[in-house]
C-alpha cells in the first residue's frame, strides 16, 4: 500500500472526537461507581500469587487501560471501546467464582454500563468470546449409569466439579484424562465436557475423594475471588 493510500485508509478508522468525549464520559461515570475499586488498574496477579491468572484470562483488560487506548488513539469505533469495558466484568466472571464478592461487584459494573449506554443511546456490546487455553470450561452430561452408582451421587459430583476453583478443574481434567479418557469431549477451543456417566467407577471414586478434600464446607470465596 502506498504512503497516501495508508494515510486515507487510517483516516477512515480513525475515532471521532464525538464518540471519544462519549466513551471518556461513561468511563469517568463507571470510575465513580462504589464497586469499581478492583477494576481500575491492571490486576496484579504476581503480587497475588495467582500463577493461573495467564492461563485463564488471556486478554486482560481495566478501565485504565481502555482509557490509556482511546487517548493513544488505538481505537476505530465507539463500539470496540464499550466491547474492551465488557471485558473486564467478563474476564472478572470467568476467573472468580459464581457468587463470591468481586463476582457480584462485576455483575453490578456490567449492569450500569448497560444502563448508562441505554440512557444514553450507546450500543453496550458484549466482548466476542476469545479462546481460553486453561483450565477449560467443564460441563457435565448424564447418559449412561454407572452401576452402583446413584443417580444423587452423580449430581452431587456435577455440582461439585462446577463449583470448583481453575486449580481443582485443571486436576479433576488431569485425572479424567488419564484414567478415562473417554469420558472427555472437546466442545470447542475453550471448553471440554465431561460425561459423568461415561465414568468407570474408580474414576468416579477418585473425584469424589479428591472433591472432599478440596472443598471449602464453609463456603469461604479463595484468595483468587478478591481480584477482578
Amino acid at each position: 500500500m502506498d504512503p497516501q493510500a495508508k494515510q486515507e485508509s487510517s483516516k477512515k478508522k480513525a475515532l471521532s472526537k464525538e464518540d471519544a468525549k462519549k466513551a471518556l464520559d461513561l468511563l469517568k461515570h463507571l470510575e465513580k461507581q462504589n464497586d469499581a475499586f478492583p477494576f481500575l488498574k491492571p490486576v496484579d496477579y504476581k503480587a497475588a500469587g495467582l500463577d493461573d491468572y495467564p492461563l485463564v484470562i488471556k486478554h486482560p483488560m481495566d478501565l485504565s487501560t481502555v482509557k490509556k487506548k482511546i487517548k493513544s488513539e488505538k481505537y476505530s469505533s465507539l463500539q470496540e471501546i464499550i466491547s474492551d469495558i465488557n471485558l473486564v466484568w467478563e474476564n472478572c466472571k470467568t476467573y472468580n467464582q459464581m457468587g463470591s464478592p468481586i463476582y457480584e461487584q462485576a455483575q453490578s459494573m456490567e449492569a450500569r454500563t448497560k444502563k448508562y449506554c441505554g440512557k444514553h443511546g450507546l450500543i453496550s456490546e458484549k466482548p466476542q468470546k476469545r479462546a481460553r487455553e486453561e483450565p477449560p470450561a467443564i460441563e457435565q452430561e448424564i447418559k449412561i449409569p454407572i452401576e452402583n452408582v446413584s443417580f444423587e451421587a452423580k449430581v452431587e459430583l456435577a455440582e461439585k466439579v462446577r463449583k470448583s476453583t481453575h486449580d481443582v478443574l485443571a486436576e479433576v481434567v488431569k485425572i479424567v484424562e488419564s484414567q478415562c479418557k473417554t469420558a472427555i469431549e472437546e466442545l470447542d477451543s475453550d471448553r471440554i465436557q465431561i460425561k459423568v456417566d461415561y465414568l468407570d467407577k474408580a474414576t468416579f471414586d477418585k473425584l469424589c475423594g479428591m472433591m472432599s478434600v478440596q472443598r471449602d464446607d464453609d463456603g469461604n470465596p479463595s484468595k483468587k475471588s478478591k481480584l477482578g
